[in-house]
Formats: structure tokens, sequence, C-alpha cells
């Protein structure tokens, strides 16, 4: 062997077993980083189509709910204009309102 070959000795087992130790800690982290991303984007796309929902049925003409939703719909007319106020749950029970006033151009 050459004598350079010799001189190397490579990491102490106390700095292998810190840096195996630091690696697990960032996998933790960043898993634990990943469901938390995961949960709020999947709260976020509820949000939305609560939303979505409640504007569709806020409309003059609507069709009927999305199955496993819960729909309260309340329309009154005065004089020429038209009110409809909805209030909707999401199937996880999240629950938005929407009122609107509709009203003839002329």
């Amino acid at each position: 062997m050459s004598v350079a070959l010799n001189r190397e000795q490579g990491f102490s087992l106390p700095e292998v077993l810190l840096s195996v130790v630091l690696m697990m800690m960032v996998v933790m982290a960043l898993s634990g980083l990943q469901s938390h991303l995961a949960t709020g984007a999947a709260q976020l796309i509820q949000y939305r189509q609560l939303w979505r929902e409640a504007w569709r049925q806020s409309q003059l003409h609507s069709g009927s709910a999305a199955a496993g939703w819960q729909l309260n719909r309340v329309q009154t007319s005065r004089q020429r204009c038209v009110s409809i106020t909805v209030t909707i749950t999401t199937p996880s029970g999240r629950e938005g309102q929407l009122s609107r006033l509709h009203c003839p151009q002329n």
C-alpha cells in the first residue's frame, strides 16, 4: 500500500452517529412539513369548492346541491329585485353563507 493511503483514517464513530442523527432530524422535519402542506392544500380546495357552490346556488336559476352537501336557499322579492341568501355546509362541516341581489337591467 502507498504511504498516502495509510494516512487516511476516515470518519470516527461519533462523527458518523452525529451525522445520522442530524439526517434523521431533517427527514422527520421535512415529512411533518409535507403533511401540514398537504392538509392545508386539501382545506383550500374544499374552501374554494364551498364558495363556488354557494355562488352557483345564488343564481336566479340553480340546480340541486352536490351529494352530501346541505343547502338552505332563501329567496325574497322586494319591488323588482330578488334577494337570494344561500347557506351551504360541506360534508366535513365547513359552512359558508352568500347573499346576492338580482335587479333587472331596465
